[in-house]
């Protein structure tokens, strides 16, 4: 009896040893619906800042000890997050199945006049009747072209402008639904971006990455609390490591209000 109780004290002993030092985490990177090997996948360690790339068969090594954040990126697929624990510590080998990413291209717009600049270029460059040409049916001008006078009037100087530059005259014509077309701009502006934000941070990615589910997945999502402009300039990754430091104290939290 004492013999068997020994040696459940060295086991787990050896157990605690190991999960407090740091152990190389074996494992293969698979397409989950292929099954076929992810190679040239990043492979980070994010608490200790070390990193890897798996092999062509999908295969990697990393230093990694209990606790430890690990994040899986590859192009056309969606990062993985993974919290190591004693199950990962204590496999010969992990299994990591990567969901493929489908990347959504934004809406082209076309124009045949193509940018203000490039408009007023080629205005410039069309060649104008200066009088000099005879033109049948059209007679010629009966009056001198009007001078403009000098001026410092700022306003005179604003009109003037309009009326030396003809492309900029054009486009000044068309001012009185700019406002509109501004406004319309901008709303649908803000509707990409909402778009773009939701597919960043959405119940999928959270879930993904934290494991959360249910009312707990919404309460998480709730303290993480990051502003609009946060997600829509947070790269996936930068994202990703923003998720974990708030799971994290999310969990802490959570420790705490169940102590006694």
């Amino acid at each position: 009896m004492k013999n068997t109780l020994l040696i459940v004290l060295m086991t787990v002993s050896t157990v605690v040893v190991s999960a407090q030092e740091r152990v190389y985490i074996g494992g293969i990177l698979l397409d989950h619906l292929s099954g076929k090997p992810v190679q040239a996948a990043h492979v980070l360690n994010l608490t200790d800042s070390l990193a890897t790339i798996s092999s062509p068969e999908g295969a990697f090594k990393i230093p990694a000890k209990l606790g430890d954040s690990i994040i899986f990126t590859s192009i056309g697929f969606h990062q993985k997050a993974l919290i190591v624990t004693n199950e990962e510590l204590l496999a010969d080998f992990v299994t990591v199945k990567m969901a493929r990413r489908d990347y959504e291209l934004g809406e082209v717009e076309v124009n045949p006049l193509g940018t203000k600049e490039q408009f007023r270029k080629k205005f410039m460059e069309l060649e104008v009747d200066d009088g000099t040409i005879d033109v049948v049916g059209l007679k010629k001008p009966s009056k001198l072209p009007r001078e403009i006078p000098i001026t410092e009037d700022k306003n005179e100087i604003k009109k003037a402008k309009y009326i030396l530059n003809p492309a900029s005259f054009l486009y000044g014509n068309f001012s009185k639904d700019a406002k509109a077309r501004q406004e319309l701009h901008r709303l649908e502006k803000q509707k990409e971006r909402n778009r773009y934000n939701y597919q960043k941070f959405n119940e999928e990615v959270v879930e993904r990455t934290t494991g959360y589910t249910g009312e707990r997945l919404y309460d998480f999502m709730e303290f993480c609390n990051f502003s609009e402009t946060q997600i829509y300039r947070f790269t996936d990754y930068e994202l990703t490591v923003a998720i974990l430091n708030k799971q994290r104290s999310f969990e802490r939290l959570d420790q705490q209000s169940s102590k006694p």
